[in-house]
Parts: structure tokens; C-alpha cells; sequence
């Protein structure tokens, strides 16, 4: 174990503590958990970028004195090492450091995992009631369209009806006013030419006959 300390230290992974303490502290040392402030509900539907600290709080995650990301951080840290080889580095750190061991950031885990599918179902919930939603509203948008739109072509067909009687009406009277005139006109044509017929006869009298006829006086 002290020759995986020893690597681990020039690794830069962990380092000694001054002559005067005991033990080895962990890079990756977990420091005075923060105050965490309660966050507001997440919104109802999703927004597109997951606030996962918000989600923990809301949730009632506890503060872990070993953060499941910083036990991430660690094992990325040490990817470029054989699993065992990880595995074996992990647990030397945990063991040099009494301020927590392996079941802290597993707990953390576990709980943030809950909180998340917790967190996953509700918003599924609520896209889904949002759905439902959605087709009630669509529902409802196409049966207001269809009673209106029908009203308004029935309207249209009504004025439709109404321009044809009136075309048809206008048609009419104007055949009534058309044929009068023409009546009137044929009627003032033919005795225009009896008056013109009966003045040229009456003319040719004074032609026929001289200056008027004066009756002897007796």
C-alpha cells in the first residue's frame, strides 16, 4: 500500500502532510461542504438545459462530505491507468483519508440518480399533460374555425342569393323600361309620319287651289 502511496504522490495524485501531521492528505480532498441555498422548483416543462444543482435541491439531496463529481473527476483523472490499476489508486486515497471513505460519494450517487429520475418523470409527466393539453386547444381552435367558417359561407351564400335576385330584379326592370321606350318610340315614329303625311296633303291644297277661296258678299 505505501509503494501505491509513493506512486500516487509523485503522480501528483496525493501529497504528504508537513512532518507535524500524520497521514497523507488526497488532492481530490473534500472540502467544508458549501451552504447550499434552496433552489427554485424547476419550471414545469423543460427549458432545454438541465440545471442539475437545482434538481438536487428540490429534491432534498443532503450535502455529501465526498460529492459523487469529484469522485468523477478523480477516476477521469485517472483514466489513462488499467481499472485495476484505477481501482487500487482509488481506494490507497481513501484510505490515507479518514475525512471519508468510498460509501460517501456512492451515497451521493444514489441519491442524485433518484432525484434525477425523479426529476426525468415529472418532466415527462408534464409533456405529456402539455400534449393533452396542446390537443384540446387544437381541438378546440378547429371547431371554432369550422362553426365560424361555416357561418361565414353560409353568410356568402345569403348575399350570393341576394346579388342574384337582384341582378335577376334589375334585369327586369330594365327590359321593362327598355321595352317601354321602344314602344313609345315606334308609336311617336308612326304618328309623326301620320302628322307629316296629313301637313303635306293639307299643303297641297294652297298649291292645287291658289290664295284661299274668299265667298262673294252679297
Amino acid at each position: 500500500m505505501k509503494g501505491m502511496l509513493n506512486f500516487l504522490e509523485k503522480a501528483g495524485l496525493v501529497r504528504s502532510d508537513p512532518p507535524a501531521a500524520t497521514g497523507l492528505a488526497v488532492d481530490a480532498a473534500v472540502a467544508p461542504p458549501p451552504v447550499v441555498v434552496p433552489a427554485a422548483v424547476p419550471a414545469a416543462v423543460g427549458s432545454g438545459v438541465l440545471d442539475a444543482e437545482a434538481v438536487y435541491a428540490h429534491a432534498g439531496v443532503p450535502p455529501s462530505v465526498y460529492p459523487a463529481e469529484r469522485l468523477l473527476r478523480l477516476v477521469d483523472g485517472l483514466s489513462a491507468m488499467e481499472p485495476a490499476t484505477r481501482l487500487m489508486a482509488i481506494q490507497a486515497m481513501d484510505a490515507a483519508d479518514e475525512s471519508w471513505s468510498i460509501a460517501d460519494p456512492l451515497a451521493d450517487a444514489t441519491a442524485k440518480t433518484q432525484a434525477l429520475a425523479a426529476h426525468a418523470q415529472q418532466l415527462q409527466a408534464n409533456l405529456q399533460a402539455l400534449e393533452a393539453d396542446t390537443q384540446a386547444q387544437l381541438a378546440a381552435v378547429a371547431s371554432r374555425q369550422e362553426q365560424v367558417v361555416g357561418d361565414i359561407r353560409k353568410q356568402i351564400a345569403e348575399l350570393e342569393a341576394l346579388v342574384a335576385r337582384e341582378l335577376s330584379r334589375a334585369a327586369q326592370e330594365s327590359a321593362s323600361h327598355t321595352a317601354a321606350l321602344s314602344t313609345a318610340t315606334d308609336q311617336t315614329r308612326r304618328e309623326l309620319g301620320d302628322i307629316a303625311q296629313l301637313s303635306q296633303r293639307l299643303q297641297s291644297l294652297s298649291a292645287q287651289f291658289g290664295a284661299p277661296f274668299n265667298r262673294p258678299q252679297e
